[in-house]
């Protein structure tokens, strides 16, 4: 890793040293490794090729990927996002695990279709469609992203019935989503570190691996990263983290 080091006062007396051969930062390789294993919703695009999510590499770029992971839930959650000079914003996270074994992290506003349609899909699913292996799909319909979720069952995939009700009556409302989680959570947990799981998944002949060297790039690439003056960066590590 490349040593770097970081004033903390205008004269340069008090600075830290990042990247340090030996030491280890635990909020560093936190932030690192969510970072290029989190699945941002951004929507579909003419640069993303139609592709709905991507994944911030170490170099500051983007990777689009497909919009069909086959995967099993491993637990939802809300993350309250902080920005210093506006109000912050809930986030609703899904951590699953691929089908080779890779772990992700779908990331999306809470007060977005995107959310609502994984809850929606999750609150009509059993206990045993939910500890399953499921397919699950990102929709751009123009600005937005829905999501269709097909549970296995008798070695084929279907797609989870959502009443007719549902469609039209808008976003699920906050308690709906508690519940939604809730009932998802009851079961998802269970599939971390579940020997079936890890009985089925499929092994990667050359697995993708970021050498060492490249990991504490990430983080200086974030920071260097100017975002318009109406939507300025969060702070590196969210001040609050409520598990629902």
């Amino acid at each position: 890793m490349t040593l770097s080091i970081v004033p903390t006062d205008e004269l340069g007396i008090n600075n830290l040293a990042q990247g340090m051969t030996g030491f280890l930062d635990a909020d560093e390789e936190a932030l690192q490794q969510s970072m290029m294993t989190t699945l941002f919703i951004g929507g579909a695009s003419v640069e993303s090729g139609g592709r709905a999510a991507y994944l911030l590499m170490d170099d500051g770029s983007k990777l689009h990927v497909p919009n069909t992971l086959r995967c099993w839930i491993v637990d939802l959650k809300i993350v309250e996002q902080r920005y210093q000079d506006f109000d912050p914003v809930d986030k609703l996270l899904i951590r699953v695990t691929a089908a080779d074994g890779s772990s992700y992290i779908y990331r999306t506003s809470l007060n977005s279709w995107t959310a609502s349609s994984f809850l929606q899909n999750f609150k009509y699913m059993s206990r045993q469609q939910l500890s399953d292996q499921v397919m699950i799909t990102l929709v751009p319909k123009g600005r937005a992203t829905f999501v269709n979720v097909q549970y296995c069952e008798g070695g084929s995939f279907h797609r989870v019935e959502i009443p007719k009700s549902e469609f039209g009556s808008g976003k699920m409302g906050y308690d709906s989503m508690l519940d939604a989680i809730s009932h998802t959570n009851g079961t998802a947990q269970d599939n971390e570190d579940s020997p079936v799981i890890e009985a089925q998944v499929s092994t990667e002949e050359e697995p993708f691996e970021v050498p060492e060297s490249e990991l504490d790039e990430l983080i200086d690439e974030i920071k260097a990263v100017k975002l318009p003056s109406k939507r300025k960066r969060s702070s590196v590590t969210e001040a609050l983290e409520t598990v629902v």
